[in-house]
């Protein structure tokens, strides 16, 4: 007996300690986006949302006030504003159950961005406000995880965003749209003139999402007309992602399901070297944009370049990370 108390002891002091908060929400965003990719019969994205909200209120039974509860990541954010920004109401309502994370409502980020403002920028479903560029064939393989998930938000009956943003001001957020309207130019700097002036005179969260559907519908519209009218790619030196010192981490360091090499489809009069560095933005198990930059030395033809960005773009649309992220990725092509 006195043996296999001790075998047993051991076993504990090896096993792996339960995922935290902020892991919890890191992994259900991969979760969701497999679930809406690859429906099941006995698992829903709500059942999972529902599982990680369990898991946190019996995180705070057990340890109430528990540092992981309000421990801040690499930015600063607190598992409360994933949550918030994920656009997951029962996380959100668990972690609000603990008084501590209440207390501490208010609390900004490395950026000066509250759980109400991450609420407030609907990043779920106002991707393509923040991101016109992504409204083009080039970068359109992003998009297909993201209008799933934009598509399920929009179907539910009960807008969980406008359900965060009130449980939030329940627990004593403070709203403060004006701080929100400058957050969301600092981290979208290409949001267009049009949109700027709408958020200045109207209600952020609807102001948003409304331009969002409005522009997603447009493109949708001229992408099934024909393919000639669809803008191929975006702007010229369009950059997508604004990264603070320190922030971009190296691809290895992350959490990924599923990492493919980039396919090469038809045939390419070509060969030679090319090498590309990649900045790349990931949210909730999808990849938003990506940033490209020609590392190799000489100048290639750009239609060369632009077929080897395209099979990087599709490779990077099948990432499945967890969390929220920038990352820096290599990108080298040999051809004989």
């Amino acid at each position: 007996m006195t043996v296999l108390l001790a075998q047993l002891a051991a076993q504990a002091a090896h096993a792996e300690p339960p995922p935290t908060p902020r892991q919890l929400i890191d992994r259900l965003g991969v979760e969701t986006r497999q679930l809406l990719e690859e429906p099941r019969n006995d698992r829903t994205p709500a059942d999972a949302e529902r599982a990680v909200a369990e898991q946190i209120t019996a995180w705070a039974r057990r340890s109430p006030g528990d540092e992981a509860l309000i421990d801040g990541d690499d930015q600063g954010r607190t598992p409360l504003m994933l949550a918030a920004s994920g656009a997951y109401p029962l996380v959100v309502k668990a972690l609000l159950g603990d008084p501590i994370v209440k207390a501490l409502v208010n609390t900004k980020d490395a950026a000066g961005q509250t759980a109400w403002m991450h609420a407030s920028f609907a990043p779920g479903l106002t991707l393509v406000s923040c991101q016109p560029g992504t409204l083009t064939l080039d970068r359109y393989p992003l998009l297909r995880p993201y209008l799933l998930r934009m598509s399920a938000l929009l179907k539910s009956k009960d807008s969980p965003l406008v359900g965060i943003a009130r449980l939030l001001e329940d627990a004593g957020a403070r709203p403060d749209p004006e701080g929100a309207r400058r957050a969301w130019l600092a981290r979208c700097p290409n949001t267009p003139a049009e949109l700027r002036q709408a958020l200045a005179n109207g209600a952020m969260l609807k102001t948003l999402v409304d331009d969002a559907v409005s522009r997603q519908t447009a493109f949708s519209k001229t992408l099934r007309e024909g393919i000639a009218g669809t803008p191929q790619t975006p702007p010229e030196g369009m950059k997508f992602i604004t990264v603070r010192d320190g922030q971009a981490k190296k691809a290895a360091r992350l959490s990924c399901v599923r990492k493919p090499a980039p396919p090469l489809r038809g045939a390419l009069p070509w060969s030679g070297e090319l090498t590309f560095k990649t900045l790349v933005a990931t949210r909730a198990g999808i990849v938003e944009a990506v940033d490209f930059e020609l590392v190799s030395p000489g100048t290639p033809d750009l239609h060369v370049v632009q077929y080897f960005r395209s099979a990087i773009v599709q490779a990077l649309a099948a990432y499945q990370c967890e969390g929220d992220h920038v990352f820096e990725q290599v990108f080298h092509f040999k051809v004989d």
